[in-house]
């Protein structure tokens, strides 16, 4: 018997569909139909509509009443997230909300109460909690077979502020701190359990761009195991370097990429000093899903080059290092590298669904087989609230208490689909 097809509506065809439609075509393995989308730009709904659907539209309200969607893919600035997840949730549909999940707290409550009164799922986008390496570091811990988790440290360097964002969206999520920081907190409260107790920080300046560059971070989990975060968005070293040049999408990355990134920003700033932002929103139109007239160095910027060769390596957000009593874990572009008493071998990993392809798996197993949705609402805002208190820690240096935290459920979605074998496929 096929497994029955989900039909899929986004709201917002921005960069974050782009890279769906487009560049993570995993997607398009599962049984999951690209039904409908809405978005203000014409061109974007004609692209969408010979691509995909006849069925688009200019508002999200239309979007969310639609007897076809089964599931809305809010991926709308953060700003508006808490609207469209709330108008999604009482229409009956459930719920994919990119990260980050909302800019408060109090907007993760509603969307929360909304699907929980709505009864639908809501699921957190936050795309490397759900890749392979990280999974897999998560169950070596929760296993016990290198011993207790001892500390966690997890490095990110790119390019990401120097990219032409408008400025008052990237101000908007105070730099990478909302951002990016839910891909890095994701990550260790997946391998740490979840319950972070306490964070302690600090955000670096970023003279380029006039907001956070990044930050350093000390996070304390509920057991005492300590994490360590730092990632640094200002495009002065590249962690892909540690990789041998595998970039954040596992494919193969320019070793000049940053360079290019800051001397473009720099030569721009320095050409259009009076309509500097409205340039930087042509550019970041540049990235959109359907944009036309794509200018290959604005493109470029944005990290897509034409006929770059795609690998197969994992994807990746920085490296972290896992250490345990008996032994350490960190990244390989294929796998992982585990070092105990014998020495150092390697764990080569399957390319399995990774990204956000991971996310509409985890959220069809809970929709069509009743499995758990890790990646909720209530996980979502959790990490949300470690990284307000990553800015806030910074601002007023002091130590700030968690108290939305919760657990991480290593239930069978680890493995990716309902039989409770790890790296298995769709169910029946």
């Amino acid at each position: 018997m096929n497994p029955p097809i989900l039909n899929l509506g986004f709201a917002g065809l921005g960069q974050a569909v782009q890279r769906i439609l487009v560049h993570d075509r995993e997607i398009f393995d599962q049984p999951w139909k690209i039904a409908a989308a809405a978005e203000t730009r014409a061109e974007a709904r004609e692209a969408f509509r010979r691509q995909f659907s006849d069925e688009v539209y200019d508002d999200i309200e239309a979007l969310c009443a639609s007897p076809t969607v089964d599931v809305v893919y809010v991926a709308t600035p953060a700003e508006a997230h808490r609207a469209h997840a709330v108008m999604a949730a009482e229409a009956g549909k459930h719920v994919i909300v990119d990260k980050p999940m909302a800019l408060t707290l109090e907007d993760c409550d509603a969307m929360i109460e909304a699907a929980d009164r709505n009864g639908v799922h809501l699921l957190a986008g936050h795309t490397h909690g759900f890749d392979t390496p990280v999974v897999r570091m998560a169950e070596i811990v929760a296993s016990g077979e290198l011993g207790d988790l001892v500390s966690i440290n997890s490095w990110n360097y790119n390019e990401f502020n120097p990219r032409p964002w408008p400025s008052a969206e990237l101000q908007s999520t105070f730099g990478p701190l909302l951002n990016q920081g839910p891909h890095h907190v994701d990550i260790v409260r997946q391998i740490g359990g979840g319950m972070v107790r306490s964070v302690r920080a600090t955000t670096l300046p970023d003279s380029l761009r006039g907001c956070a560059g990044g930050y350093s971070c000390y996070l304390e989990f509920e057991s005492g195991t300590p994490a360590m975060l730092h990632y640094d968005a200002r495009g002065l070293f590249d962690v892909a370097e540690l990789y041998g040049w595998v970039g954040e999408g596992g494919d193969m990355r320019d070793p000049g990429q940053n360079a290019l990134a800051r001397r473009s920003f720099m030569e721009m700033s320095a050409k259009h000093p009076d309509d500097l932002e409205d340039v930087l929103e042509a550019w970041k139109d540049q990235g959109r899903f359907g944009a036309s007239g794509l200018d290959p160095e604005v493109m470029a910027l944005w990290g897509y080059r034409s006929g770059a060769n795609h690998s197969e390596h994992h994807k990746h957000f920085g490296l972290t290092v896992v250490s345990c009593d008996r032994g350490a874990v960190r990244q390989s572009p294929d796998g992982l590298f585990i070092y105990d008493e014998n020495g150092v071998h390697e764990e080569p990993l399957p390319a399995d669904i990774r990204g956000r392809a991971a996310e509409l798996r985890e959220l069809y197993n809970a929709i069509v087989h009743g499995a758990p949705l890790v990646h909720d609402g209530r996980w979502g805002a959790a990490t949300l609230e470690v990284c307000l208190a990553i800015r806030t820690s910074g601002e007023e240096r002091r130590e700030i208490a968690m108290t939305r935290q919760v657990p991480l459920d290593r239930g069978d979605h680890r493995s990716g689909d309902s039989s409770g074998k790890r790296g298995g496929r769709w169910a029946s």
